[in-house]
């Protein structure tokens, strides 16, 4: 069997490409049979990480389609500001840190949130609402647990090292 790519067009459309192919080949009997002669072909640490952060700036965006009172409790639904502040985050962890959310989802408070976990249940919350402000909260069982308003703009870095030394 072969494989080929479409034409690509931008960098996104190349990562996927990749992905693309890479699963194809991984999927197919040849390669399982025959894994040690392509050993480009498995799965990296950085297509894994970047198919992983466009998946999450995908759910950033769809956070838009969510309408007032999304969840049965008259939640109201992530704006714009929300939204986009969420992507800068995604970017800033993606490009700064080894730390990888699993989950973006809207915020019953109306806004987005980031989740991420650690090691001995350790876990953090982002989020970003619609009022522009940002917070943090680390819990865990048997961790105490620790929460935070912050400025995205003049805190993030300071925040950033606080998670990754929490997690």
């Amino acid at each position: 069997m072969i494989f080929t790519a479409p034409p690509v067009q931008n960098h996104i459309q190349s990562a996927t490409a990749a992905i693309i192919f890479r699963e194809g080949a991984a999927n197919s009997s040849f390669w399982k049979t025959h894994v040690d002669l392509f050993p480009a072909l498995s799965p990296s640490a950085f297509w894994t990480r970047e198919r992983l952060f466009m998946q999450l700036n995908d759910s950033a965006h769809k956070a838009r389609a969510f309408r007032p009172g999304w969840d049965g409790y008259d939640s109201p639904s992530p704006n714009d500001l929300a939204v986009d502040a969420t992507i800068q985050v995604l970017s800033r962890l993606q490009s700064s840190s080894q730390l990888d959310p699993y989950s973006v989802l809207p915020s019953a408070d109306g806004g987005v949130g980031v989740s991420l976990r650690g090691t001995d249940n350790k876990r953090v919350i982002l989020e970003m609402l619609n009022d522009g402000t940002a917070s943090y909260m680390l819990y865990g069982q048997g961790h105490p647990t620790e929460s935070s308003v912050f400025r995205l703009d003049t805190d993030f870095p300071r925040i950033l090292q606080r998670l990754v030394e929490y997690l």
